[in-house]
């Protein structure tokens, strides 16, 4: 199957956003250790029923070594197939698969800006300190090797 552009798989319009959960865990912070934040997103297929499409957006935010804090926030996006798309066989996980940053913020419109905005709520409700993580996507950031 040819990659379908994001731009021309979906119609225009609003899209229905619904947060589903946010979860922050406050950690032990260790004297002389420095942290490493790090920010991780990850889009996966939920289903489609019909011409609608339904994606579940997770941000995951942590440090390395584990402390300071750990939150996850996570919305459920549902766009509208274009007419010339409904009742084609495709399959989402793979497409997703395919994708880069920009289909990835084009398929999920605010989203991630909604998600900055809640986690930099929870953090300044914490600390007094707002941690504010990108509005667009930003993948998954590489683990570490395991030393040996």
């Amino acid at each position: 199957m040819d990659k379908i552009e994001i731009a021309k798989l979906f119609k225009d319009g609003p899209m229905q956003t619904t947060m589903r959960r946010a979860t922050f865990d406050r950690l032990q912070i260790r004297p002389q250790v420095n942290y490493r934040g790090r920010t991780q997103d990850e889009v996966f297929f939920q289903k489609q029923d019909g011409a609608a499409v339904e994606f579940e957006v997770v941000r995951r935010m942590d440090f390395e070594p584990e402390g300071v804090f750990e939150i996850t926030s996570v919305f459920t996006i549902r766009r509208t197939l274009n007419d010339e798309f409904v009742g084609q066989d495709i399959d989402f996980r793979e497409l997703l698969h395919s994708f880069t940053a920009t289909d990835f913020n084009m398929l999920c419109g605010n989203v991630f800006s909604s998600m900055s905005l809640v986690i930099s709520q929870l953090t300044q409700a914490s600390n007094g300190i707002p941690m504010v993580s990108p509005p667009v996507y930003c993948g998954i950031a590489a683990k570490m090797a395991n030393a040996e």
